[in-house]
């Protein structure tokens, strides 16, 4: 009993501590807004900017792993709009930083979104490219209220909010092309489906099984993988043995090489359709994907872009690299628009009409999606693609 009073007296002055503190923080957040500490304030098209320093873009991508050459094909395109507007002034009077992360292509997407949203308090992101890494990493994009341009392309990624904007076309139009294709162009009406377990493969799967047994076509074998699988005997056997008409696997480079191998060996002599996916020197180039066809969206890589980028950085256009060009451009059209108000970012790319390289005009729907998209047919020979069906 003796205690009691001590003890309260120590809460009340507890309690008077944390009202202090809260005070201090309100004055000091008032005295920010009075100070201009909004990044940007609009009214109407006009933007007054009060911010200082260069505008920070984080960009996640796959800069090691199995999809290396096309996360450095799109940062050669992100590099050189980078540097011409920089060199032309920048947006606004601010140049352009760039801070990039290495996602590998995987569930590292959630520490790299983390790091860039939480530490370097980017402006915007660019990226991811592989869903696998933008469903772990997007809803923290999201949450943090990040503008984020995307090009991974599991459908659902769209979803995750307002401020995620993607220039590169939803798995549900892909699947769909791929089953119109394979039934209506090539006439199979029998189809195994191998797969990769994550965001990417799930999505294609789903859209592209939906529409192929809707026009009449009947799966044969359905089989998910892991994607660091190594071993794919098993399901090659069980492929080969149920002699489908045609092959479809949205799969990684690396799963994808070990199952065109493995099938070759066990004896399937059906045609193997692929995905954007495998429009990478590490599936292309080796002998084991030779004849196996795959689709990918149509995109832009004229010849004055591959010029000005091999003048600029000496490097080659990749057909990933007028992506990331186009993804900081249309990012700084709307910095130029909104400042560096977040949400007023968001708002600006929503409205977006804006005349790419890789696509000649890039819009969006009321998901974040692009309105617009074609796909091309390609096929491997001798460790070269080669467009079959334009």
């Amino acid at each position: 009993m003796t205690g009691r009073p001590h003890e309260e007296a120590r809460r009340g002055a507890k309690m008077r501590h944390y009202r202090a503190m809260i005070a201090i923080l309100m004055i000091a957040s008032l005295m920010m807004v009075g100070c201009g500490g909004k990044t940007g304030t609009a009214t109407g098209d006009a933007i007054q900017d009060k911010a200082q320093g260069p505008i920070k873009i984080g960009a996640t991508l796959p800069l090691t792993g199995e999809a290396t050459s096309l996360g450095t094909g799109i940062k050669d395109g992100i590099e050189l709009a980078v540097k011409e507007i920089n060199d032309a002034g920048g947006v606004n009077g601010r140049k352009i930083n760039v801070i990039y992360e290495d996602d590998k292509c995987g569930k590292d997407g959630a520490t790299t979104i983390t790091k860039l949203t939480s530490i370097d308090n980017v402006d915007s992101i660019i990226g991811p490219l592989c869903s696998s890494a933008g469903g772990p990493g997007l809803p923290i994009a999201q949450q943090s209220g990040t503008p984020s341009v995307i090009f991974a392309s599991a459908p659902h990624l769209t979803k995750i909010g307002d401020y995620i904007f993607r220039i590169y076309p939803s798995d549900a139009f892909a699947g769909r092309f791929n089953a119109e294709y394979a039934y209506d162009k090539l006439g199979k009406r029998t189809a195994a489906i191998v797969y990769v377990k994550n965001d990417y493969g799930q999505g294609l799967h789903d859209t592209f099984k939906q529409r192929y047994t809707e026009l009449g076509g009947k799966i044969l074998v359905d089989e998910g993988v892991a994607q660091e699988e190594t071993d794919l005997r098993t399901t090659a056997t069980k492929v080969a043995a149920a002699e489908p008409e045609i092959v479809f696997t949205p799969m990684y480079p690396a799963a994808g090489l070990i199952l065109m191998k493995q099938l070759k060996e066990a004896g399937n002599t059906a045609p193997v359709l692929g995905t954007d996916s495998f429009e990478a020197e590490e599936f292309v180039k080796p002998s084991a994907s030779d004849g196996v066809y795959y689709t990918t969206a149509r995109f832009g890589n004229p010849d004055d872009f591959k010029a000005r980028l091999k003048a600029q950085l000496g490097k080659e256009s990749s057909v990933w690299t007028p992506l990331g060009y186009d993804a900081v451009r249309i990012l700084a059209d709307a910095f130029s628009k909104a400042g560096t108000d977040k949400k007023a970012v968001r708002d600006a790319l929503a409205k977006e009409s804006f005349k790419g390289v890789s696509s000649p005009l890039i819009e969006f729907d009321e998901n974040g999606d692009l309105k617009a998209v074609q796909y091309d047919v390609k096929t491997i020979k001798n460790g070269k693609s080669e467009v079959v069906l334009q």
